[in-house]
């Protein structure tokens, strides 16, 4: 399996310094006083122990009160626990530094708390929080107009939007940060940028893209001198030579990545390039020097604690024990790496990542629109009076009161659909389970262990997306996949299927009602006879203008015969998979009166041929 391993330059993994704050006072001996502890704070990286004795005999000739002196210790011991690689006290240390600061002018320094404080969530692999912070300390550099912090906002949100594939906001983001890199001549900032590229363009798999900007980055932080630069590009391009099986070259890159990384003692580094080893050695069933690997990156992160390099290596591990036949640690690692995806990417997270996202933009909004309305309304009143005004306000009335009522409908025609979505979901688990049984009957103990996992796997899909009104392309595809893989080993594979989208289609972007197809799939299995010789099923998907048209074919008996032969007399299950489904396009028609949402199910006997098609539309949506 393919899992987003490679390292992410954050221009806050090296914590933004303390010497861009300010003081927010007038007093000359104060800011002498600010100065010197923002030298000894930037000092921490080179000799943790002695600044730590100097910053606090500084501290004992703080000249404000209890509170911010509080602030001052808390953002100097954050730093200590962060190059000490303790990332739980050092999170602790900024929120508490944060509180002690809050109620200041100091807008810099706010910036930076922000920042790195969104850091340290990021590497907790808590998105959500990190997402807030990193809004707050964009929204303060761009008031400061601080084009440097503005960048490097930019440039760890693009980071937090990769981590959901939300890739046109990472192109988005990352583009902004390297032109304002670009104009003030930042030749590392522009190196980090550049790797990051890199990396999205490798996991859109635009391999020569991700080659050229690797060589990029990796002669800028050559030129620079910078070694954790330098050894991050190093393992990035092992881990890409591995995957194309250039197993010499990913070695060598391997080992300048781990020579640098020891030798400055970078336990993050470290964590994810034996990861990336450990997985290599994994594809090339090498699984002794895989195992060493992993148990490797295991005991550097014991410290560090990066959950989502956790989770990939335990998927990793999964997949070598059952290739060994080691049944029960297999499924002892796939039940803790369930869990600990549970923690990471629930629906409920990513829900409330959305949520935040929408609630920043909208208290934005409001901010600038309440500012705008308020130098109108003395404008109004000076010029036409009360009589206007009056005018207006009916006006915003009336606006408000057509905004609710359609907002009420879509509700209602939103809830119909879950509630017809949420009464597919026994009817699919049941005939998912009658595959199940088949197997288990056998008495066929690797493929009873496969197949578990397998539908364990797309229960946690259909139960996840079941109050969805749409998903990706991608998603559908693969319910769809483990679906089709599922029914197939009931009758020893005998049925050939092929699930085709049409190529220009973003299937990471474009938005489709979940499981329409299924219930065309399910009757050509279970009616079609499609278990004899050369049985069939083709899934195809195309784009005509603001539609997207499926089609759903199978050489079986046809739709005709199938009737006749009583195959289709059982009302019950008519209504619940055709029934519904026609409902449900009905409903999207309902919901959209532009849109051409038909269902055309054909015999193919009358074009001379063999089978049943079935042709339905749905509109063409997108994140956009």
């Amino acid at each position: 399996m393919l899992i987003n391993r490679f390292l992410l330059i954050f221009l806050a993994l090296y914590l933004l310094p303390l010497s861009v704050f300010c003081s927010d006072n007038n007093n000359d001996a104060d800011d002498e006083w600010v100065t010197r502890m923002n030298e000894l704070t930037a000092l921490v990286p080179q000799n943790i122990d002695s600044v730590l004795s100097l910053g606090n005999e500084h501290l004992e000739e703080c000249p404000f009160n209890d509170a911010r002196k509080d602030g001052y210790y808390h953002a100097l011991m954050a730093e200590v626990y962060y190059f000490k690689q303790e990332l739980d006290l050092s999170l602790k240390a900024y929120q508490t530094s944060l509180a002690a600061f809050k109620g200041s002018e100091d807008s810099g320094r706010l910036a930076v708390l922000y920042n790195n404080i969104g850091l340290l969530h990021y590497l907790h692999a808590e998105f959500d929080s990190a997402l807030v912070a990193y809004n707050h300390s964009l929204e303060l550099e761009l008031l400061a107009n601080n084009k440097e912090g503005i960048a490097q906002s930019y440039q760890n949100l693009g980071i937090i939007y990769g981590k959901w594939e939300r890739y046109s906001l990472v192109d988005e983001y990352y583009t902004n940060a390297l032109r304002i890199y670009e104009e003030l001549g930042n030749h590392s900032a522009i190196a980090d940028v550049t790797n990051n590229i890199a990396v999205i363009a490798v996991r859109v798999n635009d391999i020569p893209k991700g080659l050229a900007y690797y060589k990029k980055a990796f002669d800028a932080y050559s030129k620079i001198d910078n070694e954790k630069g330098v050894a991050t590009v190093a393992s990035n391009l092992g881990r890409l030579f591995g995957k194309e099986y250039q197993l010499e070259r990913a070695q060598h890159y391997f080992d300048v990545a781990l020579e640098i990384f020891h030798r400055i003692n970078y336990k993050l580094g470290l964590v994810h390039t034996y990861s990336m080893i450990g997985e290599m050695n994994i594809d090339i069933g090498e699984y002794d020097k895989a195992m060493l690997a992993l148990g490797k990156a295991s005991k550097h992160n014991e410290s560090i604690g990066l959950r989502e390099v956790q989770l990939g290596n335990l998927e990793v591990l999964y997949d070598a024990y059952k290739e060994l036949g080691q049944f029960e640690l297999a499924n002892t690692t796939l039940e803790k790496s369930y869990a600990l995806k549970d923690s990471i990417f629930n629906e409920e997270q990513f829900d409330k990542l959305i949520e935040l996202e929408k609630k920043y933009h909208a208290e934005k909004s409001q901010k600038e629109l309440a500012m705008m309305k308020a130098k109108e309304e003395r404008s109004r009143l000076f010029m036409w009076g009360i009589s206007i005004l009056f005018l207006l306000l009916s006006t915003i009335v009336l606006i408000w009161v057509y905004v609710l009522k359609i907002k009420e409908n879509k509700r209602q025609v939103d809830m119909e659909q879950k509630v017809l979505r949420t009464q597919m979901n026994p009817h699919f688990i049941f005939n998912s389970l009658s595959a199940l049984q088949c197997i288990i009957m056998e008495n066929n103990r690797e493929d009873a262990v496969d197949f578990v996992a397998d539908f364990s796997g797309l229960m946690r899909l259909v139960l996840q997306y079941a109050k969805e009104e749409h998903i990706t392309l991608k998603k559908e595809k693969e319910i769809l996949d483990r679906y089709m893989s599922l029914q197939n080993r009931r009758f020893d594979n005998k049925i050939n299927y092929k699930i085709e989208f049409d190529e220009h289609i973003k299937m990471e972007e474009v938005l489709v009602p979940p499981m329409l197809t299924q219930p065309f799939i399910e009757n050509a299995i279970e009616h079609g006879r499609l278990t004899q010789d050369g049985g069939y099923i083709h899934v195809r998907l195309q784009r005509y203008e603001d539609l997207l048209e499926f089609s759903i074919e199978d050489n079986g008996i046809g739709i005709n015969n199938a009737i006749e032969d009583g195959k289709l007399h059982d009302k019950k299950h008519k209504s619940i998979a055709l029934g519904l489904t026609r409902e449900r396009l009905s409903l999207l028609n309902s919901k959209d009166n532009s849109a051409n949402v038909t269902l055309k199910i054909e015999d193919l006997s009358k074009f001379g041929g063999r089978g049943t098609r079935v042709v339905f539309h749905v509109p063409y949506m997108t994140y956009n």
